[in-house]
């Protein structure tokens, strides 16, 4: 409770948090499972992720400014109705995410000349994300700042290699590198330009979805009141029980490959 307390009072009189969802087009997002999702579908996951995102970052106390980064209209409303602020990508001039980033930064650290600002970059395909979570990163980030003047808080994913929140200072800028071992990249370069780092691992945060293998793992877990825009959307549309078969059935296949591979050894004995 006392470090709850303690976001709120430093960060509403010493810095200004902002929070960044950089936000694809949603018709291509989720590549990686179109061999599971048809189009339509991959575009109603994502947007039912972002909702699940928006939900808690849009009314997180220590949050100031929570910004998407996006040309998509769908991005547009969900702005609209989470009343937080949608920029447009194509206004930024830039392509590919780390660009995308890195000229919101720029504009966060122009419009906020002055004051002592810290970002949150944030992705979209994170449903698990929970405020207490939140809390956490903040006070962890906190406690590195009080150590010195700017740093770099990364929580990575559960293979401990992807950036799924960055919290940076704008005023420091980074040669941003997402994609492959992002965390690593990210890390090194702190290093390079001589401010300290460190990476968070949390098991909501760390839950990002981009394969069948994650949507099962969500489908998997107990009820705790999360993720509940993105179940509902499984659930409703027949993705989760069309899932849940095609595991059952590959599991029923590798079990009789297994068999079928025993018994020719026995036989050659």
């Amino acid at each position: 409770m006392r470090c709850a307390i303690k976001i709120k009072i430093i960060y509403k009189v010493k810095n200004c948090m902002w929070a960044l969802l950089p936000l694809k087009d949603f018709v291509q997002a989720k590549q990686r499972l179109s061999g599971s999702l048809a189009v339509s579908e991959r575009r109603g996951l994502f947007h039912a992720m972002v909702e699940d995102v928006l939900m808690v970052m849009s009314v997180h106390p220590s949050l100031e400014r929570v910004v998407l980064v996006s040309d998509d209209p769908a991005a547009q409303l969900l702005a609209e109705h989470y009343r937080v602020e949608c920029w447009s990508e194509r206004s930024f001039a830039v392509r590919g995410l780390s660009a995308v980033v890195t000229a919101a930064l720029a504009k966060i650290q122009s419009i906020a000349v002055g004051e002592q600002n810290t970002v949150m970059v944030v992705h979209g395909d994170l449903p698990l994300l929970c405020a207490s979570e939140l809390d956490t990163v903040i006070c962890e980030h906190q406690q590195l700042l009080d150590a010195g003047n700017s740093g770099l808080s990364i929580v990575t994913d559960r293979h401990q290699r992807g950036s799924n929140i960055l919290v940076c200072d704008p005023a420091r800028p980074l040669n941003l590198a997402y994609g492959a071992d992002s965390c690593a990249l990210h890390c090194e370069e702190a290093r390079r330009i001589g401010i300290p780092a460190q990476v968070l691992q949390l098991p909501g945060i760390g839950q990002d979805i981009d394969t069948r293998e994650d949507l099962l793992r969500l489908l998997a877990l107990p009820e705790t009141g999360v993720a509940t825009h993105t179940l509902t959307f499984l659930h409703d549309t027949g993705i989760a029980q069309r899932l849940n078969t095609m595991n059952t059935e590959a599991n029923v296949d590798a079990l009789i490959a297994h068999t079928e591979s025993a018994l020719s050894e026995w036989n050659t004995l």
